[in-house]
This record gives structure tokens, C-alpha cells and sequence, in this order.
């Protein structure tokens, strides 16, 4: 209270999330510090841990939801500061999409919703599917932009497999989506496809259908 956080070393963060004012049979400072070695040190690899990592060492149920609670508030937080700018191209948004896409083993996809002036409004994960496929409908495509009155929209999706070229049914989704957006006077920005740099034939690791002209 005296110094701020600034002056805490990690496993000091970190037990001051773990203390909740329940009576421990070690201090929270120790609990921490267990909690840190078993990730290597790493807050990043924290961060990837769900509940039930955090119960296994013996944490109760409250302290392991709070902790991955907390995780999830600063990643979007830093999300949201991120990606607050102007939307500009396909490349931007694979900067932006390649390390959440990175860790995951099945697909997902993610609706961005922009203003007029194609500035970031709100983005959302629509739908996670299997490690070949995510299936969605358009509407779950358009509701975010509904509900946040967006002028544009564009949908990101990763392919496991690092690939990045579209299936027949990306092209199918993708045609759908721009039908939909049509009557909803809403304008489809771009699809892109998130897949893992230097795996050909997209060594840049992403697909753009803007810019491979089929939008």
C-alpha cells in the first residue's frame, strides 16, 4: 500500500492473488512461489493454465478461479490496447491474431466490428470447432455487429494445421457472409485466414481473401 505494485517481485503479485483472507497452513508468499516453479517462473505460462492446473498443486477452487479470472482481464486488456487503432490491412490483423492463434489445436474463429472510419470497435470468438473444421452461421457472424452498430466487420480464423489456404468451405462461408453483410448494409472488410509463417504455399503465414481478390 505504501510503494504500489511496481516495487513486487512476481511471486509477491502473485500472492496477494492468492491471499483472500481464508486461513492457509502455509503463508500465501510460499504458495506462490510453488506456483511459479512448477511454471518455470513464467506468468506466460501461467496464464495458459486452466483450473484444474491450479488445483492440482492444491489450490482451492476459489483462489484457481481468481487467478485464471485475472489472467483473462489482462490479456484483454492488452487486447483491447492493441488493437484499438485503425483497421489497415490483412497483415495488421495477422500481427495481431497470430499468437492467440499459435498455441491452439483446433479451429476457432473471431468476428472484428469497426465504425465507419474502419476503427476497432469490439471483437468476439464466434465459434470453436474441431482440429479441421469450426462451424458457425453467418448470424452468429452479425450479431456482435448488430448489437455494436458497426459500419464494417471482418472474420479471422486459424487453421491448425499452419496451412493457411481455404477449404471449399472457407470459399462457401466466405460468399455467405458477403450475401449476409449485402442486406444488413454492412461492409465486409476481409476474411483471413491465420495459419503459421514459412508452411507453404503462404509463407507469410495468412490467407487474405481481399487480397487474393475473391471479395
Amino acid at each position: 500500500m505504501r510503494r504500489g505494485t511496481r516495487c513486487l517481485c512476481d511471486d509477491e503479485l502473485l500472492a496477494a492473488l492468492l491471499d483472500t483472507g481464508a486461513r492457509l497452513k502455509t503463508s500465501p508468499e510460499y504458495d506462490a512461489r510453488k506456483v511459479l516453479e512448477t511454471a518455470a517462473g513464467s506468468f506466460f505460462q501461467l496464464s495458459r493454465w486452466d483450473v484444474s492446473d491450479f488445483t492440482a498443486l492444491g489450490l482451492p477452487l476459489s483462489r484457481a478461479c481468481s487467478l485464471v479470472a485475472a489472467f483473462e482481464i489482462g490479456r484483454r486488456i492488452e487486447e483491447r490496447t492493441e488493437f484499438s487503432a485503425q483497421l489497415a490491412s490483412a497483415s495488421d490483423i495477422f500481427d495481431f491474431f497470430e499468437r492467440k492463434a499459435l498455441p491452439l489445436d483446433r479451429e476457432k474463429c473471431w468476428v472484428i466490428c469497426a465504425d465507419a472510419k474502419n476503427r476497432v470497435i469490439r471483437f468476439d470468438e464466434i465459434s470453436a470447432g474441431t482440429a479441421s473444421a469450426s462451424v458457425f452461421h453467418p448470424r452468429d457472424f452479425l450479431r456482435p455487429a448488430v448489437r455494436a452498430n458497426a459500419s464494417a466487420v471482418a472474420l479471422i480464423h486459424n487453421h491448425p494445421s499452419g496451412d493457411s489456404s481455404p477449404s471449399s468451405s472457407d470459399l462457401r462461408i466466405t460468399k455467405s457472409l458477403a450475401e449476409a453483410c449485402r442486406i444488413f448494409e454492412i461492409r465486409l472488410l476481409d476474411h483471413v485466414i491465420v495459419g503459421r509463417r514459412n508452411i507453404p504455399p503462404h509463407a507469410r503465414g495468412y490467407f487474405s481473401f481481399v487480397e487474393a481478390g475473391l471479395l
